[in-house]
């Protein structure tokens, strides 16, 4: 009987393993659809006013986001965003108002589930990484890290579904 070496089939094993991890976090094109929850207008109210975003499809490989602060009867945009697939990608490209860099900032979906998504691109300054997270139908929470002047920064956003 021939004498087997434990280390050589769990070596096996640890990498199959592995690589249906590695698998299964990647961003597929065909899961562009799970952005649909988006869509629509969602609110966050602060002390000093209300935080409101609006996501729509542009078309079949496109979504349009808005950004805008809201104090009493002032409102002013703070950002645009797109959600762009492109070839076996998916974008967040986020334009800041009064923020002009020669390069588009363009995070990679690295995550893209029913719950949400999370894009980063870590060799960026501001932002680094966004993660948008359901909560459930009407309630999502927005999450923005990056670096500025070497110190890093986190925004919260926990929206609900306007009515």
């Amino acid at each position: 009987m021939e004498k087997k070496l434990w280390w050589s089939s769990s070596l096996v094993l640890l990498l199959l393993l592995a690589g249906s991890v590695t698998t299964a976090a990647q961003v597929r094109p065909a899961d562009f659809g799970m952005l649909n929850k988006l869509a629509g207008t969602w609110v966050y109210k602060t002390r000093r006013g209300t935080v409101v975003e609006t996501w729509s499809r542009a078309n079949d490989s496109t979504w349009a986001g808005k950004t805008w602060r809201v104090a009493g009867a002032d409102s002013a945009l703070q950002q645009s965003v797109q959600l762009v697939r492109h070839g076996n990608d998916i974008f967040f490209i986020p334009a800041y108002v009064g923020l002009t860099s020669p390069l588009p900032i363009r995070l990679k979906l690295r995550v893209l589930k029913v719950i949400g998504f999370v894009a980063e691109d870590l060799e960026n300054d501001f932002p680094q990484k966004v993660t948008y997270r359901f909560k459930d139908e009407d309630h999502l929470e927005a999450r923005v890290i990056g670096k500025r002047d070497g110190t890093t920064e986190e925004y919260i956003f926990p929206y609900q579904r306007a009515e």
